[in-house]
């Protein structure tokens, strides 16, 4: 029996792998339904559709696994936004793990945000089966390592302020994800800092300035905050970890984010404010590490554990309404079967032509 129950709770993170990349097939069908639906309108009532039925929703159902099979607890310190304040603006924070998507969507989500979420992704990501295609229609920007093409994120970013796309977009500025075992990037992270003349940072990585001050040059007009976040892990015996994805449903106890909000018009004239804002994220992962609390103790109303059901249950019943043919009608099933096979290699086909 006991083995039993080792087997059962080993494959509880398969559960929301199969169900959602199960659903992918029918919201990929309904992005591709509401794309051609609204080509004679203007672009923004395309982005405004596809956020609310189906990058919204999906990201909630992601939510309603990623909070309730984790049980952890969120600890939101510092200045915390207004509930259902959606507004246009820029996430930056730390990076350290895969896990920081869960973190940042679930702050989005309080935000009212969640349907709005826009990332930087690396380049690689668009050629993800089923999911790639749609990533690029949404709206996220693609970067290739060391390949970065200014002038074409450039004109994305026009793209989505001339348009007026309601979004959050995602930036983490250190480039990659901060790993203390990966010592070639902490060292490269090092001397860069010392050409600039910043101090050494044991925490994070140095930041890199180029795209930050590119979306604060383009969207400056667009985007309304700057939510500047620390995030930090606290694992079940208590000492600060960087979780993967599946140590975070397993291993996480508390997640901790302190939340700065910055005005769009006054960071474009504080020269250094990057640098500055990540010195001061060393220095508080610093003394996470002895004492596990970035600000004193949060508000009793910022520390919630899974209080986003009420957020996520209407989404998880929405994706089973849209998934059900496949329950009732055999012509549905093959449709889901023929999109797993034909869309990866339509995919793939189109490699050498897309941007």
């Amino acid at each position: 029996m006991l083995a039993s129950l080792i087997t059962a709770r080993a494959l509880i993170p398969a559960v929301p792998v199969v169900v959602l990349v199960g659903a992918a097939p029918s919201y990929l069908w309904l992005w591709f339904t509401i794309r051609v639906a609204t080509l004679p309108l203007p672009k923004r009532w395309y982005h405004k559709l596809e956020q609310f039925l189906c990058w919204g929703p999906y990201q909630r159902l992601f939510l309603f696994f990623a909070e309730g099979l984790s049980g952890v607890e969120f600890r939101v310190y510092g200045d915390i936004p207004e509930k259902k304040d959606p507004v246009n603006g820029l996430i930056i924070a730390n990076h350290q793990s895969t896990s920081d998507t869960i973190v940042i969507n679930s702050f989005a989500m309080r935000l009212g945000n969640a349907g709005y979420l826009h990332f930087f992704a690396k380049d690689e990501l668009k050629y993800v089966p089923l999911f790639g295609v749609y990533w690029h229609q949404h709206g996220l920007i693609f970067v290739k390592k060391g390949q970065n093409d200014i002038e074409r994120i450039r004109k994305q970013l026009i793209d989505k302020k001339e348009n007026n796309i309601p979004m959050l977009m995602v930036l983490f500025p250190e480039g990659t994800r901060f790993n203390p075992a990966n010592t070639k990037a902490v060292e490269k992270s090092q001397a860069y800092a010392r050409s600039i003349g910043y101090p050494k940072l044991t925490k994070v990585l140095t930041p890199r300035i180029t795209g930050t001050n590119l979306f604060v040059e383009e969207l400056g007009d667009h985007l309304k905050k700057i939510f500047d976040l620390t995030i930090a892990y606290e694992s079940v015996d208590g000492r600060m970890v960087r979780p993967d994805t599946v140590e975070f449903l397993d291993s996480v106890r508390t997640v901790h984010i302190l939340c700065k909000q910055r005005e769009v018009t006054k960071v474009g004239d504080e020269k250094g404010w990057l640098f500055d804002s990540f010195i001061e994220k060393d220095k508080l992962l610093v003394e996470f590490e002895k004492t596990l609390t970035l600000d004193g103790a949060p508000p009793p109303s910022h520390i919630y554990s899974w209080s986003s059901f009420r957020e996520t249950i209407i989404p998880v019943l929405y994706t089973g309404v849209l998934c059900s043919p496949l329950l009732f009608s055999e012509r549905a099933r093959k449709l889901w079967v023929q999109t797993v096979l034909i869309v990866p290699v339509l995919q793939l086909l189109a490699k050498p032509f897309w941007k």
